[in-house]
């Protein structure tokens, strides 16, 4: 059942995805990072004026407040990477509260990768890098991960995996942002109840997941007896199968040949490609599943040096444009979300005093 109406974005079933009624095939092959969000905040494709001084409040306010760098290094080595990510980013809401409520949602799209990155580099007692404005969104995240500036080809991989990544209709963490937002609560509180959402393995820990899953089979001619083995103990095959997409997903055939691509140029991963078409044949012969993006774009990741603790965190620096977009969406009209229950628990029981229990 539909629970709200939206002009953000739409899956279908035959294997389709618009962002604001452009394809998401269109926008793979055409747009930047920038472009697209633009689009997914404002419903329309930027003029060139227009898109300039939207990539320069982003960059402008890339950089951390200092006070972010204290609260992180309170915050133990062994916490997984989405948890310290969550923390930062709720930390960065009070620090940030002074702010307007567009300066606020420009401000944690443009942070978000400096978040991500420097968190992780931070808690593990690392320098952060501070992001350079002269880089866009997916060159920044490469170039805070290894302190050098990664090449244009490098960079264009990763705005292409974020622009994927950037909006998927209501979603776990979309229409989690979404029940906040109809609370009035600010939108740092609702996209931090977006992050932990985004953890679970179902929705953006799928990515990790399925890179694990990759380096337990290790070897294309063991991805038969691997699938079978996870088939017979009902466990769930990671990176397949989707609510809405049944034979095909969109945007994970576009990471497959995003993924062939870099392999051609880079000359690493061949082996990891071709375990990803033979695990990914089986399953759809055995089970009709197809591949999703998770699937995909963890190799993407996994051939760009993205560490494997990081790929569910790098998932929130593109759909926080969405989350944003959402949050707008809602407060366009807002009644705050009060579903029902079916009650199923016992009734008429008499209360019996402690002293008689």
């Amino acid at each position: 059942m539909a629970v709200a109406d939206t002009k953000i974005a739409k899956s279908g079933a035959d294997g389709s995805l618009i962002y604001r009624g452009y394809s998401i095939q269109d926008l793979f092959e055409k747009s930047t990072f920038e472009e697209t969000a633009f689009l997914i905040l404002n419903g329309r494709l930027p003029s060139r004026k227009e898109l300039a001084v939207f990539t320069s409040r982003l960059r402008r306010r890339s950089h951390l407040p200092p006070e972010i760098y204290k609260v992180l290094r309170t915050l133990p080595r062994g916490a997984h990477p989405m948890d310290i990510l969550r923390t930062a980013f709720s930390a960065l809401g009070t620090i940030e509260r002074g702010l307007s409520p567009d300066d606020r949602k420009i401000s944690i799209i443009a942070k978000m990768p400096s978040l991500v990155i420097n968190s992780y580099r931070v808690v593990r007692g690392k320098r952060p890098v501070e992001p350079k404005e002269s880089l866009g969104q997916g060159a920044n995240i490469l170039y805070m991960l290894r302190g050098k500036a990664p090449s244009a080809f490098e960079s264009w991989v990763m705005e292409r995996v974020l622009i994927l990544y950037m909006e998927h209709d209501f979603n776990a963490s979309a229409f989690t942002v979404t029940v906040v937002a109809s609370t009035l609560a600010d939108v740092y509180s609702a996209c931090t109840a977006g992050l932990a959402a985004l953890k679970g393995p179902l929705h953006g820990g799928a990515n990790e997941a399925a890179m694990q899953m990759l380096t337990k089979i290790g070897k294309a001619e063991n991805a038969a007896a691997y699938v079978q083995q996870l088939l017979a103990a009902h466990e769930k095959i990671m990176g397949f199968g989707h609510r809405v997409y049944k034979t095909v997903d969109p945007r994970a055939q576009l990471t497959k040949q995003l993924l062939r691509r870099l392999v051609a140029e880079t000359g690493k991963g061949e082996a990891l490609y071709d375990l990803c078409e033979a695990v990914e044949k089986v399953v759809w012969e055995l089970k009709k599943l197809p591949a999703n993006l998770e699937f995909y774009a963890a190799p993407v990741f996994h051939i760009l040096g993205v560490p494997q603790e990081v790929d569910t965190p790098l998932f929130a620096c593109s759909r926080i444009v969405g989350w944003v977009a959402h949050y707008d969406e809602q407060l366009q009209d807002n009644r705050i979300y009060r579903p029902d229950a079916v009650y199923v628990g016992e009734k008429g029981l008499k209360y019996v005093p402690i002293s008689e229990r």
